[in-house]
C-alpha cells in the first residue's frame, strides 16, 4: 500500500467549517481539501509573499504538462487516538449485510474507521447490526450486556466501527449515555451590536468539539520533483495556521490547532481498479472527463462549494460558486491514471483584483468492482 506524509490537527478551540444551511448554525465535522488548501495558501502568502505563493504553488499547478503539481491533498478526516476515519464510500455496497431494520441507521452512517474503509474498497464480506441498547434503563449487569459485541456504531449511530475497533475507543465512552463519544456539535448564542444604534440582535453558531487526544487528519503527496524544501515550507505554514485559526469566526479564537509531526502513513488501495473512492472533493476538467468518471457503476453526490474572498484586498467578496463531487464518491477510472482527475477552478468575483482558486483534484483510493 502507498504511504503519504500524515499530519494530525489538535484543537484547542471550537471549530467551525460552515455547510449548507440557513445561517451559521450548520457546521461540518471534517475540513473539505478545497477549505484546507485555500487556508494554506493565504498562510503562504503572508509568510513568503504574493511571489513565493506563485512560483512554489499556483504557477506550478497552471503548468500545461500534467506531473508538475507541487503537492495533492485529502480532506481533513477525523481521528481518536491511533483510529482514523474515512468518508463512507457512496456505491452500492454488495459485499455488506445489513441487519434486518437497520436500512434506516446504514444511511446515517457517515464515518467509517479505516479497517472498515480498508474492507470495503477490497470488497470484503462486511454485517452491519446497529443494536440498540435499553440496558441503561433496565439492566445494572455489565456482564449480562451483550450489546457492545452487537452494536458497530459509536457518535450517535453515524461512525461504524469494528469490534476491535469499538474496544479500543471505549476510553471515550460517556458516562450519561453510555455512547463512545469522539466529537460533537454545539450551538452556541451570540450577540452583536448595531453600528448605529448599538442594538443587541442575537444569533447561533454551530461548532465542532473534539475530545481529548482526537481531531482531525489528512494526507499530502508531495511531488518529490521539487525536494524537501517544498515540503518543509508548506509544514511551516500548516504551523502557523493553526495560530491563527481554520475555518470560520476566526476572531473570536476558533480552529485554534496544534500540528504533529508528519508521519508517513498508508492509504487502503488496489493496484489494479476500475473505479475509485475520491477522499478529497473534485471537479473534472471539462466534459470528457466527467464523462469518464460518471460512467458504469459511478455513485456520487455533487455539492456546491462557494464561500468569502479572504485577502486583503478583497476580504469583502463572495467567490463564484462551483459544484464538485463529494469525498466518498465513487468514480469510474483507474486510481493511478495520469493526469489526475480535477483541476484549480478559478472563482475570482467580478470585482476582485486578482485570481481566486479553489483546489477540485481528485484524491483516489482503488476499490473493487462488485
Amino acid at each position: 500500500m502507498p504511504t503519504f506524509p500524515t499530519y494530525r490537527l489538535v484543537f484547542r478551540s471550537p471549530l467551525h467549517i460552515g455547510e449548507r444551511g440557513v445561517g451559521l448554525e450548520a457546521a461540518q465535522i471534517h475540513v473539505p481539501a478545497d477549505t484546507l488548501f485555500g487556508a494554506i495558501c493565504s498562510v503562504w502568502r503572508e509568510v513568503y509573499g504574493v511571489a513565493g505563493l506563485l512560483n512554489d504553488v499556483l504557477d506550478r499547478f497552471g503548468e500545461a504538462e500534467a506531473g508538475s503539481e507541487p503537492f495533492f491533498l485529502t480532506s481533513a478526516f477525523p481521528f481518536a487516538g491511533s483510529v482514523r476515519f474515512f468518508p463512507k464510500p457512496l456505491a452500492r455496497l454488495a459485499n455488506v449485510t445489513i441487519a434486518p431494520d437497520d436500512e434506516k441507521a446504514f444511511k446515517r452512517i457517515r464515518f467509517v474507521s479505516e479497517a472498515v474503509f480498508a474492507a470495503l474498497v477490497e470488497g470484503q464480506a462486511l454485517t452491519f447490526e446497529n443494536a440498540k441498547c435499553n440496558c441503561v434503563n433496565k439492566c445494572n449487569c455489565v456482564n449480562r450486556c451483550n450489546c457492545v459485541n452487537r452494536c458497530n456504531c459509536v457518535n450517535g449511530q453515524t461512525v461504524w466501527v469494528t469490534k476491535a475497533e469499538r474496544q479500543t475507543l471505549s476510553k471515550w465512552t460517556s458516562d450519561e449515555t453510555g455512547d463512545i463519544v469522539l466529537w460533537q456539535k454545539d450551538i452556541v448564542p451570540r450577540v452583536t451590536l448595531d453600528r448605529m444604534t448599538s442594538a443587541s440582535e442575537l444569533w447561533h453558531l454551530g461548532e465542532t468539539r473534539f475530545a481529548a487526544d482526537a481531531g482531525l487528519w489528512f494526507a499530502v503527496a508531495f511531488n518529490p520533483e521539487h525536494g524537501d524544501a517544498l515540503r518543509r515550507r508548506f509544514t511551516t505554514c500548516l504551523r502557523v495556521l493553526g495560530d491563527t485559526g481554520l475555518g470560520g469566526e476566526r476572531g473570536a479564537g476558533r480552529g485554534l490547532f496544534d500540528v504533529d509531526a508528519a508521519q508517513d502513513q498508508s492509504l487502503p488501495e488496489l493496484d489494479a481498479a476500475g473505479r475509485f473512492v475520491t477522499l478529497s472533493p473534485c471537479c473534472p476538467r471539462g466534459e470528457d472527463q466527467l464523462a469518464r468518471l460518471t460512467a458504469d457503476d459511478a455513485a456520487y453526490e455533487i455539492i456546491p462549494r462557494r464561500g468569502w474572498v479572504t485577502s486583503p484586498e478583497a476580504g469583502n467578496l463572495r467567490r463564484k460558486t462551483v459544484w464538485m463531487f463529494a469525498e466518498g464518491s465513487v468514480l469510474t477510472g483507474e486510481p493511478a491514471a495520469r493526469p489526475r482527475p480535477g483541476r484549480l477552478v478559478n472563482v475570482k468575483p467580478d470585482a476582485c483584483p486578482h485570481d481566486v482558486w479553489r483546489y477540485g483534484f481528485a484524491f483516489p483510493v482503488g476499490m473493487t468492482t462488485p
